[in-house]
């Protein structure tokens, strides 16, 4: 192609951006850049990749608006997880102990103390 030709797809380049192009323009455009002459031209580098980025982007809000409570599933999901955790960290500190025939069941900490203070009462010999 001549240079009269790059300098009409600079100038389409530049309508994209401003938003004054039509669809079949766009797609033209598209087309152009994928082919070699685009490719050699150094001065459609970053027209390229800004458009795939705006490719990208739109095609990501697209599967977005699809899935709307994609989010809230997720956010329900590690609730869930948090919740189970906690519960079972909750279950590791209830020990089970016999004191005068009886189960007992309390926490660890608390079965500790009780007994630290039996140990170390005036009354046990």
């Amino acid at each position: 192609m001549t240079q009269h030709n790059l300098s009409y797809w600079e100038e389409m380049a530049e309508r994209y951006f401003l938003a004054k192009t039509t669809d079949e323009e766009e797609q033209r455009l598209r087309k152009f850049l994928c082919t070699q002459e685009a490719q050699d031209d150094a001065r459609f580098d970053e027209i390229r990749a800004t458009l795939s980025y705006l490719h990208v982007s739109r095609v990501q809000h697209k599967l977005s608006l699809k899935h709307p409570f994609r989010a809230l599933a997720v956010a329900a999901c590690l609730g869930a997880v948090a919740f189970l955790g906690w519960y079972q960290y909750q279950q590791q500190n209830i020990s089970s102990v016999r004191i005068a025939g009886q189960d007992v069941e309390t926490d660890a900490s608390q079965l500790m103390e009780h007994q630290l203070a039996e140990m170390f009462s005036s009354t046990n010999p």
